[in-house]
């Protein structure tokens, strides 16, 4: 079957809502704002342009209040400073946007949910927050298996366009079901549901901008559905804000279930790819290896030579070291075997590596005796322990004779006589 890709930084989620909070929810403690904020008017018959605004107006209300004054500050920022980031992420955006938009109708959520990687990772699979938020969608890792996604040391699929699309469209759903407005269910997806459900039943809060007119959420949470309703606003009709429309097309691809551990750059040979278009088709694959099992997308009419390729794939054999016996070692040295040579080790407490350290450069592993080694190096670090030795002696300071103390007044020096040393004469 054949497919194609298609058509900030505060963390996702948290731990899954307990029954508490879901009964807090469903009394209804707390008051939640509608889904449409603001009512429509229908275009002038017969103005074109007035009916195409009048239209993107509308499809933009239903996320959220696009008239508010911080919405439209944001749609300045993106056109002035902040214009080379959002023509790449359009650019990057035009081959996921078709399949993103896909799964999430197919989900029963609105179209233009499909932006809300432009403003997270720009559309850049592998994009990585401080927080450790991963993929287009930007989901920590807690979230993303809570929502089906694999994450280990060979897959990541939080970084899957397409895997990662479907569990964000989860977790909306479930979001809006919670909070049954796309404001607040915007603002939980990035600061977490448990602390925007805290502000609703301890705060007298009416809706989204409630909260965020009296400071009750973080700064990127208060800036953040602005953010997304002005990207909706440019990115449905780029040209009436001064960008480009993008060219670029999905790229097609078909599945192939690869059933080995085999890396991208054999898989691209056998394709005729380089490894890095295979590596762009696939970017949940962290090392490069495909796991056994593992689904590969490659483009449209490869599929066949990869699949005849792995048919008769054998995995290449690295070549083994081998510990065998030294002939120059005797009982107390052996030699490893590798590529046709053999290099000495130690036996017994040292290393191989720390004789090879402390043992002089003439005696080369392999071609002296080990035990020869060892007592050479002996002898050479006890010279030079020697001769640090005299350094440190030569670099001491030569005692000064000290100065005879004067005799007292009134006393009379005795004359020194052999009886001091406690011997007499008969």
């Amino acid at each position: 079957m054949t497919n194609a890709w298609g058509n900030g930084w505060v963390r996702r989620g948290g731990p899954f809502i307990v029954l508490p909070l879901v009964a807090m929810l469903a009394s209804g403690c707390f008051h939640v704002g509608p889904s449409a904020k603001q009512a429509m008017t229908s275009a002038a018959p017969g103005a074109e342009a007035a009916a195409k605004a009048n239209a993107q107006h509308q499809a933009a209300s239903t996320l959220g209040d696009v008239e508010n004054p911080a919405v439209q500050s944001r749609v300045a920022a993106f056109q002035t400073h902040l214009r080379g980031f959002f023509d790449g992420a359009l650019t990057r955006g035009a081959k996921y946007l078709p399949s993103m938009r896909d799964i999430l109708v197919r989900e029963g959520l609105p179209a233009d949910l499909a932006y809300l990687p432009l403003i997270e990772s720009g559309y850049r699979p592998k994009a990585v927050s401080p927080a450790g938020a991963a993929g287009p969608w930007q989901f920590i890792p807690e979230t993303g298996r809570r929502y089906g996604l694999r994450i280990d040391s060979l897959v990541d699929e939080r970084r899957d366009p397409i895997r990662s699309t479907q569990a964000a469209s989860a977790y909306l759903k479930d979001l809006h079901e919670m909070f049954g407005d796309w404001e607040l269910s915007l603002a939980a997806y990035n600061t977490g549901e448990y602390r925007v459900a805290r502000i609703l039943a301890n705060k007298d809060v009416e809706d989204y901008w409630d909260m965020r007119e009296r400071g009750y959420l973080p700064s990127e949470t208060s800036a953040y559905v602005p953010k997304f309703l002005a990207a909706v606003q440019i990115a449905k009709a780029p040209e009436d804000y001064g960008f480009e429309t993008p060219t670029h097309t999905p790229e097609p691809y078909e599945m192939v279930d690869v059933d080995r551990t085999v890396s991208l750059r054999a898989a691209a040979d056998m394709c005729g790819l380089s490894a890095n278009e295979l590596a762009e088709l696939n970017p949940a694959l962290r090392s490069g290896i495909t796991p056994s099992g593992y689904s590969l997308r490659v483009p449209v009419g490869k599929a066949e030579p990869l699949r005849i390729g792995l048919a008769t794939y054998v995995e290449p054999v690295h070549p083994r070291r081998e510990v065998v016996r030294s002939a120059r070692g005797g009982r107390n040295g052996r030699s490893i075997a590798k590529g046709g040579r053999s290099t000495a080790v130690a036996q017994g407490k040292r290393s191989a590596t720390r004789v090879a350290r402390t043992a002089p450069q003439r005696y080369q592993r392999g071609r002296r005796d080990v035990q020869t080694a060892r007592r050479s190096s002996a002898q050479v670090r006890e010279a030079k322990l020697d001769r640090s030795k005299r350094t440190i002696e030569r670099a001491k300071p030569a005692k000064r004779p000290s100065a005879k103390k004067p005799a007292k007044s009134g006393a009379t020096a005795k004359p020194a006589t052999k009886a001091a040393s406690g011997k007499r004469r008969g």
